[in-house]
């Protein structure tokens, strides 16, 4: 329970975008204990991302604590973020490795637990989006099954997108053979 505490403290401050304030970190991460043990906790995980990261990783004052810009840590949701943003959709498919923070969960926690699903909403609305581009574009040249396989994929992460189901079918249709009639056949039923 305390890895996992540890592990989602490191992404809440791998994904704010200005220092957080020791109070917030504290209230989001041990809400039920009582201010001095809850702030000790604090300082034993931010030790421990140190010890992890190494010593100038972490930018902590006495009011709050950031991330420092030059940590060794590559954080997929932001290069997720910047290749949508970029338009970027095929470098943003591949940056989606599955929704944010699958299996961390913090006892106790509900501001870490609504704020991770915001986070996870937030990240597969950008991975369907960047789909949706990069399945257009490998439709048009004519890559079919990569168009399915990534097809797949948003279907998977958004199970009711009529968009994804119709983008599924179709690929699986690709240049109408009889044998791409009988995948798009076979994929209906599987969605059905």
């Amino acid at each position: 329970a305390r890895r996992r505490r540890k592990v989602a403290l490191l992404a809440y401050l791998a994904l704010a975008a200005r220092p957080v304030p020791r109070l917030v970190l504290v209230d989001t991460f041990w809400p039920g204990d009582d201010e001095r043990r809850a702030r000790h906790s604090l300082a034993d995980a931010l030790s421990h991302l140190r010890r992890v990261l190494g010593p100038g990783a972490l930018a902590a004052r006495a009011a709050d604590v950031a991330l420092a810009p030059a940590a060794p840590l590559a954080v997929d949701a932001h290069a997720l973020a910047a290749a949508h943003a970029a338009r970027d959709w095929e470098r943003a498919v591949a940056c989606y490795a599955g929704p944010f923070l699958e299996g961390v969960f913090v006892e106790r926690a509900p501001r870490f637990d609504a704020w991770a699903g915001r986070e996870r909403a937030r990240l597969r609305r950008l991975f369907t989006d960047a789909c949706a581009g990069a399945c257009a574009a490998r439709a048009t040249a004519g890559d079919w099954d990569g168009c399915a396989a990534l097809a797949e994929r948003w279907v998977e992460a958004d199970p009711a997108s009529p968009e994804a189901g119709v983008t599924l079918l179709r690929a699986h249709a690709g240049d109408g053979s009889p044998a791409r009639r009988r995948a798009a056949l076979a994929a209906h039923a599987r969605l059905a």
